[in-house]
């Protein structure tokens, strides 16, 4: 290793000499250097002593402690953001908002830019959950409308839809508005999956595959009926990039006069793996139908809105 140094200072010493005009006999020195240089360098000796320190420097790598990747911060959960839920009845766990009505919207008037509400319920102050409408919907539109206006967007060929007395007023919600003081401050969704009720009703997650169902209200103004069956093969693609899949929806909705359940299971799903997460799964099946009443194993999520 004191050779290494000795040799070191040499071509330390020789760098800085040659930076500036040299004389001949100055040159010969140098070029002198440069031979021993050369000669130690090329010794067995010298050649060990290079490989020993590159080993050590090989072993002092290993040794080194490398800083841990710090884990990904999970992003927050948006099916849970600003959400409530009951647990196994009707009271919402947390609920510290005061009594709140439950409303169904059944026009948005442009003219007076006021959205049109009857009250079918209420939320008392302890949160439970209090559902019985009863009052008539004075604005309808005609019941075979449904094939312009499914928010579901699950029926591709809209003459697989058979109508039973179709001209008669239809309206379908699937979600309730919860109003206080006469402003809205959330909506009120029904179903056993915090997934599903929010999949179906966001336009971008409507194809996702998480399995569950979703309650809607549906108010008639004579019994009619609609009725549905398609197998449909195609792209159910969120990122340009296709991706192929089949799916069968099924519509057996037969309604009485007033007021109406209707149950939208999710059965089955296409899971991917390594694909965006918009891309992580897909639906088999939907299948729409008419319910006599709320099932047991419903979950009441409210979900609020933020106001600025």
């Amino acid at each position: 290793m004191k050779t290494l140094y000795k040799i070191s200072i040499l071509v330390l010493f020789l760098i800085s000499y040659t930076s500036f005009s040299q004389t001949s006999e100055q040159q010969k020195m140098i070029d002198k250097a440069l031979k021993m240089r050369d000669s130690i360098m090329n010794t067995p000796e010298m050649k060990a002593i290079m490989q020993q320190t590159n080993e050590i420097e090989k072993e002092s790598k290993k040794k080194t402690k490398t800083k841990p990747i710090p884990e990904a911060v999970k992003n927050e959960d948006k099916y849970w953001k600003n959400t409530l839920a009951s647990d196994n009845n009707t009271i919402l766990k947390n609920w510290n908002s005061g009594e709140a009505d439950l409303v169904f919207n059944y026009l948005y008037d442009s003219r007076k830019d006021k959205v049109e509400i009857i009250k079918v319920g209420f939320i008392k102050a302890d949160g439970t959950i209090e559902l019985n409408p009863t009052k008539e919907v004075p604005v309808l539109q005609a019941l075979n409308n449904f094939k312009n206006g499914n928010n579901f967007f699950d029926i591709h060929d809209t003459n697989a839809y058979k109508y039973t007395n179709e001209k008669t007023g239809f309206k379908l919600n699937s979600y309730l508005l919860v109003y206080q003081n006469g402003r809205k401050i959330g909506t009120l969704t029904v179903g056993n999956s915090v997934k599903v009720t929010q999949n179906l009703l966001t336009l971008g997650d409507l194809y996702y595959g998480d399995e569950g169902y979703l309650l809607s209200w549906v108010y008639v103004d004579e019994a009619c009926a609609i009725k549905a069956n398609e197998n449909w093969k195609g792209d159910l693609s969120n990122t340009g990039t296709p991706l192929i899949v089949e799916t069968n929806v099924t519509y057996n909705l037969s309604f009485k006069q007033g007021w109406n359940l209707v149950k939208t299971e999710v059965v089955g799903e296409y899971k991917f793996v390594d694909v965006p997460e918009e891309d992580r799964s897909r639906y088999k099946k939907h299948e729409h139908t008419v319910i006599p009443s709320i099932p047991n194993d419903a979950t009441y999520f409210f979900r609020s809105v933020v106001h600025y």
